[in-house]
């Protein structure tokens, strides 16, 4: 007489305890559990296939329940009555699932996203949301889900002129420099086979690079005027005094968006900011003179905890927007043919330039500008230290005198 089998249940699948040897729990119909003597459970199917026994791994229990352990074997039943083997069926589903993993893995979005997370770190915030905000809306859309090595020059093109019908010619321009770069680190990490946009001369898409020119003011009256507005300027306090630390040290206007005051160094009176921020990729020393001290003094009751000088009006986590600085300017009146922040670094290279005295390496090297050819050695952070540190202080005393 065959021997009964007794239906497992949850309770007896939890409380057996593990042997010197492994041992088996059935359940019926050739389900079973394998309880391991180190303590792994796992369910098993033995059936006969072509007059052969065979065995199926189902799964470990506890992510593979009894109730579905038993769903499992009456669905390979209804295999195995219509001729198909449920060891064959699971190779055939693991190969498939390859192939799609390894396809999506291979899609040029996948392998741009991956690049970008590698240099996260050695690029600055702005560049790292620039480069997203190009991948999001402009490239994603059209090869994103493509295979990488199924994109042809002619894809690329087709977003580039997509991209110049709305008659953004530098967005175009980074949009196709970052796809490049994504393909040629694709090749030497073995993951494409070619760079298709090596085959494209951009300036057939985009013409000729026209000089960009910020508008700035140099005369004393208007930079009396201006600097008196950011003072009574009515908004959120830490976009005022954003305002009057730019005016002080003619950075770029995201250099002070995203100051720290880890950055910062009042002993040594110098604000150190990082090469990764810096669009030179070098470290960057601006010189404070005792006005500027003062006046971070003063941001550091606004800014309290926060980890930024000018953190934002929503979160002190985070850093002023993109918009604050460029907004407050226009509220204060003025257009977009008078003045931009980022005129603030064409008001002080002109009359540096003009009425300081100091030699133009010196200027230009404070205004992070490269001076001269390359050369081999890397660049001297300290570089003009003494002569920058005259020529703050030049600075800080002429917007001084033009307040009194």
């Amino acid at each position: 007489m065959a021997r009964t089998t007794i239906p497992l249940t949850d309770t007896k699948i939890k409380t057996s305890k593990t042997k010197e040897i492994d041992y088996k729990l059935f359940d019926g119909g050739g389900l079973y559990l394998l309880v391991t003597k180190a303590g792994g459970k796992h369910w098993k199917l033995k059936y006969s296939f072509n007059n052969k026994e065979k065995k199926l791994s189902l799964g470990a229990y506890p992510s593979i329940s009894l109730l579905k352990a038993r769903e499992l074997r009456e669905i390979h039943k209804i295999d195995i009555a219509n001729g198909i083997n449920p060891s064959d069926k699971k190779k055939e589903a693991k190969v498939i699932q390859a192939k799609v993993n390894t396809q999506h893995l291979n899609t040029f979005k996948a392998i741009a996203l991956q690049r970008l997370e590698k240099i996260k770190e050695d690029i600055s915030e702005p560049h790292y949301k620039g480069t997203m905000r190009g991948f999001v809306n402009d490239t994603f859309p059209y090869i994103g889900d493509k295979s990488i090595d199924d994109v042809t020059a002619q894809d690329i093109i087709s977003i580039l002129r997509k991209m110049m019908e709305r008659d953004v010619r530098n967005s175009t321009q980074k949009v196709y420099q970052t796809i490049g770069k994504t393909f040629k680190w694709a090749v030497a990490h073995g993951l494409a086979q070619r760079n298709p946009a090596s085959d494209i001369d951009i300036s057939e898409i985009i013409g000729q690079s026209k000089e960009e020119h910020y508008p700035t003011i140099i005369d004393d009256k208007g930079i009396r005027n201006l600097l008196t507005s950011i003072k009574e300027y009515g908004g959120e306090s830490s976009t005022k005094y954003a305002l009057l630390f730019l005016t002080y040290t003619f950075v770029r206007p995201t250099n002070a968006r995203l100051a720290l005051w880890s950055e910062i160094n009042i002993k040594s009176k110098q604000w150190c900011i990082p090469a990764k921020k810096m669009k030179t990729k070098d470290d960057f020393i601006v010189p404070l003179p005792d006005t500027l001290i003062s006046l971070l003094e003063d941001i550091k009751l606004y800014s309290g905890d926060s980890p930024y000088l000018f953190p934002s009006t929503k979160s002190t986590s985070t850093p002023l927007s993109d918009g604050a600085l460029l907004g407050a300017v226009r509220r204060m009146g003025y257009t977009t043919t008078e003045f931009t922040p980022h005129g603030v670094r064409a008001m002080f290279s002109t009359l540096a330039h003009e009425k300081s005295g100091f030699k133009y390496d010196v200027i230009e090297t404070q205004l992070a500008h490269k001076v001269g050819g390359k050369v081999p050695q890397a660049y001297n952070r300290a570089k003009y230290l003494n002569e920058r540190v005259e020529l703050m202080q030049w600075w800080s005393n002429y917007l001084e005198e033009l307040q009194k």
